[in-house]
């Protein structure tokens, strides 16, 4: 079958967004170097772990992957710019030029870290600009992320050595995988048992020796590295090892020693330091826990042959699906790909090579995407092809060593325009004659393709289709065919003649789905030669040309009253199916296409299951049932066919009975496990009424149908162990403590990010138990539980007040906000607020808890209690006011009011009495600190530049009677100064103590009080 030719989808010219941002910015400083690089990276690479959703969201899932921009890290000189599409996300300046940069994580820390490398000192950013600086004891040339930490290559000896930024870094080629951080792995701990390794760690510091450096704690020195060979482990000191790949995923290191000419793919292991303390005697001495995790590096392949490193390594997937390291060899013009064996025992993941697993391909220039599968995840790592340029300038892609396609440039450009409003720049002439002669900067489905004429145009691979519906089909038959049996289905998808809205860019949703009915049909007509000579029988009646005309296709479109509106193609598809039962019977016959056919119809009936669950879907659950019921006559399921009649009996009309049944299989029903679920309990009901596809792991396209199958059967009894349920299917269940079925499935929703606005989509009979359950949990849920679980059950009061200790920063605030709104429906949010505003616009709005100052400009007063006052105190407290009591009479930064007694002594002046009374208030007002610490503790959470100050400690006084006015203590009577010396440090140390303790995260700065 020859392969398809495909046309580039032209996004538009391509320039660095930080140029452009250095141009916005006017002059640039005379000291600024030329020299400059980007790289381009996935968004989903710098996502919190806690904010992604593992399930596709809410909603019944598509898996079309969301239209978002890329991001760009533009470095020149000192100073790098963060982009976000054509916007400044973010600038840093550092005080010495950068050598190299790259996103790590960091043991347990939830978000990515920009690690960027100096001559002599290595500084760590957050996504929120908190920043920490670690001195390297040693020249360090570059820098390599891992999954648990960061690898820092050394050079030999100690003197510094200058080593400006290189726009070739390999860095910044590794950073065109495109990566999730949901996906981040951890290496087998392998307990070895080496006296050698010990005595290393007992004798000192041993980073001075180590010419590979893992940085895995912000807290603690770059641990040596150490190497494992013939059984034996020794410090890595081999410096001309040159590191030129790492992954974020999976634990392994390329590199290429050029003494040798040899490349190498290592394993990075975590040695355990706690048997190795026992097996060395000294138990007693260290306790257990002190050592820190030492690491260590094994062989698993090499290959001796090239001249030079390879100048790109990446990871892409091979056509059975299996993991393969790929590697650019330009001086032989070839892309050498190694298939990656993974074994998984005790829940740790073993990681081989074999070297007679190989092959490759002629290329000169390579890079990973994600086009034929997206969204499709195998263990830790994405589905990615492979796009190569190969030696004759034609740019080809890959799906492992299978040639799908081959992509061209748009006809409208070697024209000299663009269209869709697509234009050059004014200096940019199109050559007629245009070639692709480099690729750069992948992202996903999307990359740069560099022409003969200098100029570079940033393209889509992949035009994802604008019916949800066919997306979801695919996207089920990429996770639950075989690779073999999916691989054919690409062949004809891509391959030449295939499907059109691959090809064409106007095509409308009518259009996508008859092509993909048509390509499901065609793996039946070309499967045995007796059916395409009866198609091209049959094919010149002038039936069939009436049928296929253009007038009919149209006329079918918009007259339509309750069968389905796409008749297009499929109407000629019915004429063949009703005779041609002897075509099935010779398709059953043929194993590899009934295998074929029958895993088709599974996978499609998952995702027609699916859709069941949906309100919203009922058209494309009647497009997608007329054609499994073709499917289901052609293969001679009859009871398949009659379950789809059922539903829709429209379609008996059209499709008939089955004539001749090969198989009595029963269909799997969620409606029959869900009845079942209720009457009988979850043990009863039967898991073969469930599709297989929603009981496997990290599949995306049915994740709508197992959250509510979770959802059951927790809600019905059932137990998790860890993440899996008895019956079969996953389910992540946020943390919290509960009591009873109902707290757990509320629990289990709030892990699966499934809201009200998720709950109002299912079908009344299914929402139902579900919504019993939120209603038992609404009146006394327990205290532990997530901001977004009281939201789920309409608690607001209570979630604003658990918000209230958990938003760390604006940013962060604003992060829950977004994920609160989607807990929430939005015709309800006009009545139940659920945003949290900040502590100043949120006090501002609040006219009765303020206080004035005479002194300040806006007449406000900070007494150091208003950010409790909010409006979660208002919904908490609403008509007790005691908080404001107790808050009236600690607050020691307002004027004491003096009331002077008619019948004092007469012979006492009024200013004596005055003094009097108003220094007794004044030893009342300096104990107030104490009585607010306390009543203000660990309350307020504040950002490392934010301004911090302390309430007024004030010991004048007014005197109501005389229009207020003010009455100061007469230091020619007291001693004021010290009267005030201790109170002041009281006051600041009751500050102080409003500030709440870190969330965890050793990235904060513990010293800020």
């Amino acid at each position: 079958m020859s392969i398809g030719v495909r046309n580039l989808t032209v996004l538009g010219e391509f320039k660095p967004f930080g140029l452009i941002a250095e141009a916005l910015d006017g002059k640039p400083p005379d000291n600024l170097p030329d020299k400059y690089d980007y790289f381009l990276f996935d968004p989903e690479l710098v996502r919190d772990r806690a904010e992604v959703d593992q399930n596709g969201g809410g909603g019944c899932s598509s898996s079309e992957p969301s239209e978002r921009s890329d991001h760009e890290l533009f470095v020149r000189g000192n100073r790098i710019i963060w982009t976000t599409g054509s916007r400044v996300f973010k600038r840093f300046t550092l005080p010495s030029p950068v050598i190299m940069v790259c996103w790590c994580r960091f043991g347990e820390i939830s978000e990515a870290l920009l690690c960027v490398l100096q001559m002599e000192s290595l500084t760590i950013y957050n996504t929120s600009g908190e920043v920490v600086s670690i001195t390297l004891p040693r020249t360090i040339t570059s820098i390599w992320p891992l999954p648990f930490g960061l690898l820092l290559h050394a050079i030999e000896g100690n003197s510094p050595t200058h080593l400006p930024f290189s726009s070739s870094s390999p860095a910044l080629a590794a950073r065109d995988i495109s990566r999730t951080r949901r996906e981040i792995g951890h290496s087998p701990q392998h307990s070895h048992n080496f006296p050698s390794a010990y005595n290393h760690i007992m004798k000192g510091d041993t980073s001075s020796m180590s010419s590979h450096l893992i940085l895995s704690d912000l807290l603690e020195e770059p641990q040596s590295t150490y190497i494992e060979e013939r059984g034996k482990l020794n410090i890595m000191k081999d410096f001309d090892e040159r590191t030129i790949w790492t992954s974020e995923q999976i634990p392994l290191m390329a590199s290429y020693n050029k003494g040798k000419m040899q490349h190498s793919v290592w394993v990075a292991e975590v040695i355990n330091s706690n048997l190795e303390v026992r097996s060395a005697g000294f138990s007693d001495r260290v306790p257990a826990g002190v050592l820190p995790k030492q690491f260590s590096f094994r062989r698993i392949w090499h290959w001796k042959g090239a001249k030079t490193a390879a100048s790109k390594v990446f990871v892409a997937t091979d056509n059975d699906a299996a993991p393969v390291i790929c590697f650019l060899l330009l001086e032989q013009k070839k892309l050498l790909s190694v298939r990656l064996q993974t074994v998984e025992i005790n829940n740790e993941i073993l990681f081989d090579i074999k070297h007679d697993m190989s092959w490759s391909i002629p290329a000169v220039a390579a890079a990973p995407v994600i086009v034929t599968r997206p969204r499709v995840k195998m263990g830790l790592l994405p589905y990615a092809d492979i796009i190569v340029l190969a030696p004759d300038n034609t740019l080809l892609l890959y799906s492992g060593e299978k040639c799908l396609c081959r992509y061209l440039l748009p006809s409208s450009m070697l024209k000299g325009h663009l269209s869709h409003g697509l234009e050059f720049s004014e200096t940019a002439s199109v050559s007629h004659d245009l070639k692709i002669i480099g690729l750069a900067d992948a992202v996903e489905g999307r990359i740069n393709v560099i022409v003969n004429n200098g100029q570079m145009f940033r393209c889509a691979l992949r035009r994802n289709p604008s019916s949800s519906l066919t997306n979801d089909c695919i996207t089920s038959m990429a996770e639950g065919l075989s690779s073999s049996l999916y691989n054919y289905f690409l062949a004809l998808l891509w391959g030449d003649g295939g499907s059109a809205y691959l090809l064409e860019s106007n095509s409308n949703i009518d259009a996508e789905w008859d092509n993909f009915c048509s390509i499901i049909m065609q793996m039946g007509r070309k499967s045995t030669p007796n059916a395409q000579q009866h198609l091209d029988m049959v094919t010149n009646s002038s039936w069939d040309f009436l049928v296929n005309s253009k007038f009919h296709k149209n006329y079918c479109k918009f007259n339509f009253v309750t069968g389905t509106s796409s008749r297009t193609s499929l109407d000629a598809q019915r004429s063949d199916f009703s005779r041609s039962s002897v075509d099935g019977a010779q398709i059953l016959q043929d194993s590899f296409f009934s295998e074929l056919f029958t895993a088709t119809l599974d996978s499609l009936h998952a995702v027609y299951e699916n859709l069941k669950l949906d309100n919203l879907r009922k058209r494309d659950l009647e497009l997608l049932a007329d054609l499994l019921c073709n499917i289901a006559k052609l293969l001679g399921e009859e009871c398949y066919l009659d379950h789809y009649i059922r539903d829709f009996p429209c379609l008996s009309k059209k499709v008939g009975t089955c004539r001749n049944a090969f198989s009595s299989k029963t269909p799997p029903c969620i409606f029959k496990w869900l009845v079942n679920c209720l009457q009988h309990g979850y043990a009863s009901a039967s898991i073969s009424d469930l599709p297989p596809l929603i009981c496997k792991d990290g599949i995306s396209v049915v994740s709508w149908a197992r959250k509510i199958v979770s959802f059951y059967s927790l809600l019905l009894g059932d137990k998790p162990m860890e993440k899996k349920l008895s019956s079969g299917v996953y389910c992540n269940i946020a943390s919290g403590s509960y009591c009873s079925n109902e707290e757990l499935s509320v629990l289990a929703m709030v892990g699966e990010n499934f809201g009200l606005q998720q709950l109002d989509l299912l079908p009344c009979g299914v929402s139902l138990p579900l919504r019993h359950a939120l209603d038992k949990c609404r009146e006394s849920p327990p205290t532990d539980w997530p901001a977004a679980a009281y939201i789920l059950l309409g608690r607001e009061d209570l979630a604003l007040s658990c918000l209230a200790h958990s938003c760390k920063s604006k940013e962060l605030e604003t992060q829950i906000n977004v994920n609160l709104t989607s807990m929430s429906t939005p015709y309800m949010l006009h009545l139940h607020p659920v945003t949290v505003t900040s502590t100043v616009s949120d006090t501002d709005g609040l006219d009765s808890t303020k206080f004035e100052d005479t002194d300040s400009v806006d007449r406000s007063m900070t007494d150091g209690m208003e950010h409790i006052f909010n409006s979660s105190t208002q919904l908490r407290y609403g008509r007790d006011l005691r908080l404001n009591e107790v808050r009236r009479l600690l607050c020691s930064s307002r004027l004491v009011a003096i009331q002077t007694s008619a019948n004092a002594n007469p012979s006492v002046s009024d200013q004596d009495l005055q003094q009097a009374q108003l220094w007794h208030l004044a030893q009342r007002t300096t104990a107030l600190p104490l009585g607010r610490g306390a009543f203000t503790l660990a309350t307020r959470s504040t950002l490392l530049t934010e301004a911090f100050t302390s309430p007024k400690l004030v010991l004048a006084g007014r005197l109501p009677a005389q229009q207020n006015a003010t009455v100061n203590l007469d230091p020619n009577i007291r001693n004021i100064q010290e009267l005030k010396t201790w109170p002041e440090f009281h006051n600041a140390v009751a500050a102080g103590l409003k500030l709440s303790p870190s969330s965890g995260k050793n990235f904060k700065n513990m010293d800020r009080i």
